[in-house]
């Protein structure tokens, strides 16, 4: 079964690797027994939506995570929503970080008087307002 996001396609898949089930050891393709999996399969209409939460931080996941060019998430694409509403991301949100979230970020930095950068530190994701709650 696949998923697709923005920044990519995933899959929910059987293994016979039993002992990797439950484990955050693949780039984002959840594994489980392949029993499940065919249970699932059967139970389950195609179209379905899936939301998938890791962690207790929304889009942020298990927390906030110093960011740089090559790296995706919906954490990434939140970042990029709120520097398009702020006039400095013209590209569409996507969830990864290539080069025109770097100028992005250049410019957002440039224009609020702090140090110009092309990564996105966690210290100014919470200059730019994002704040984590439990």
């Amino acid at each position: 079964m696949g998923l697709n996001v923005p920044w990519g396609q995933f899959g929910i898949h059987g293994t016979l690797d039993t002992y990797s089930v439950g484990w955050a050891s693949s780039h984002g393709c959840i594994r489980m027994n392949n029993d499940e999996v065919a249970e699932l399969y059967k139970i389950i209409p195609i179209g379905t939506k899936v939301t998938i939460v890791d962690g207790t931080y929304g889009a942020f996941g298990k927390g906030l995570r110093d960011l740089k060019s090559g790296m995706y998430g919906s954490d990434v694409m939140e970042i990029q929503k709120r520097l398009k509403s702020l006039g400095f991301f013209n590209g569409n949100p996507n969830g990864k970080f290539g080069g025109e979230t770097e100028k992005a970020v250049q410019e957002y930095c440039k224009s609020n008087g702090l140090y110009v950068t092309k990564t996105i530190s966690i210290e100014l994701q919470k200059h730019m307002g994002f704040e984590l709650i439990d």
